[in-house]
């Protein structure tokens, strides 16, 4: 079997046995403070975690809010950002799946924009923005997921220049930026729009381990206060024990290290696959060279519908998530094609060309 379905970080991607050290050094320091209740009263998150975090991305701590999870802040997020404006959401297409679903959850009308190699077709943007004003637009401008397309640093200028001129928020989520293999990193929109018109959404879980299950929000004050109201709210407090274990491996400077160990160890696989899917099935399928993170992901012709193919490919053993349900609303794959997400972080160059050979027997059987 060739699972093609999640992108969850490979056992060698996750520091364990330095992070056991460090739970361990804080069950035996504090074990008072971290089996109680976190502060309530707007609780933003532990302080020395948030001062960490901060560190991380040449911030001030008071902009940062710590979430159980960037699901969590996007939820946060959406139920902030809605409240008081109209319905509409714009994101890319595709885009991350459980975001639409939070989205819609808060009563979001999603409009997906199509996505390019490089980001945004700014021209379909354009067309959207002269009818409506969106409450924000969603983007992941790094290793995307599903697609693996970077945004390029011209339509990042850009796509900050729209939301100052049309009034909306850009919500940024950057969970593999730091795994970047190859190329320059553009600059992150938050630093392109200092007025605060962009709202970061970070985590932890590519680079440092999803069981700490933080994630957290970089924004200007009020809107940190605002979210953590929210969530007191709708959970009380976080986990102590889990920020002050990530905290202390922040400090011991476990997530620089850990992301220099999993760049080298992801690279030759990213390398091996984008060369696989160019071999087996096409240079013109490729969406994009990802240069980082997770993904590779194609545009593949085939000869039916694509409930028909994943069927077939499942029975030869490629196990698929179905591309169709990573575009919101009325937004689809080009005609005569299906998506494929095909993630390679957790599959050896070996597996993953071989899956990939299998993928495109499939679609010859099929013609």
């Amino acid at each position: 079997m060739f699972p093609f379905s999640r992108g969850i970080p490979p056992r060698e991607a996750i520091p364990a046995q330095e992070l056991a050290a460090q739970a361990a050094a804080v069950l035996a320091e504090q074990p008072d403070d971290v089996f109680q209740y976190a502060p309530i009263g707007n609780h933003t998150g532990d302080l020395a975690l948030r001062e960490e975090l901060a560190k991380l991305h040449t911030a001030d701590p008071e902009r940062i809010f710590v979430t159980n999870g960037s699901l969590q802040a996007l939820d946060l997020l959406a139920a902030h950002l809605l409240r008081d404006t109209g319905p509409d959401v714009y994101v890319e297409a595709p885009t991350y799946d459980r975001a639409v679903q939070i989205f819609e959850r808060h009563g979001a009308r999603v409009t997906g924009i199509p996505l390019r190699h490089d980001g945004l077709d700014l021209d379909v943007l354009r067309e959207r923005l002269a009818e409506r004003t969106p409450a924000f637009l969603y983007v992941i401008p790094d290793f995307q997921n599903p697609s693996g397309v970077t945004t390029s640093e011209d339509k990042r200028r850009a796509l900050v220049g729209l939301a100052e001129e049309h009034g909306f928020v850009i919500v940024e989520d950057i969970p593999y930026r730091e795994l970047r293999f190859e190329g320059t990193a553009p600059t992150p929109l938050a630093e392109l729009s200092p007025g605060g018109r962009v709202l970061t959404v970070g985590s932890l879980s590519k680079i440092l381990s999803p069981g700490l299950r933080v994630g957290y929000v970089i924004a200007e004050p009020h809107t940190v206060t605002a979210l953590a109201a929210l969530a007191e709210g709708t959970y009380l407090s976080p986990a102590p024990l889990l920020q002050a274990v990530a905290a202390r491996s922040l400090a011991a400077g476990l997530a620089a290290s850990n992301i220099e160990r999993a760049v080298r160890f992801l690279k030759p696989r990213h390398d091996a696959a984008v060369a696989a899917v160019r071999r087996h099935l096409g240079e013109d399928a490729l969406i994009a060279v990802p240069e980082g993170g997770y993904y590779v992901s194609v545009h593949l012709p085939v000869p039916t519908d694509e409930k028909t193919f994943l069927a077939a490919a499942k029975k030869d053993g490629v196990l698929l998530t179905r591309g169709s349900a990573f575009y919101p609303g009325s937004a689809a794959p080009p005609a005569g094609t299906v998506f494929l997400r095909l993630p390679f972080q957790a599959l050896t160059p070996e597996e993953f060309a071989a899956g990939v050979e299998r993928l495109a027997a499939v679609t010859a059987r099929l013609a």
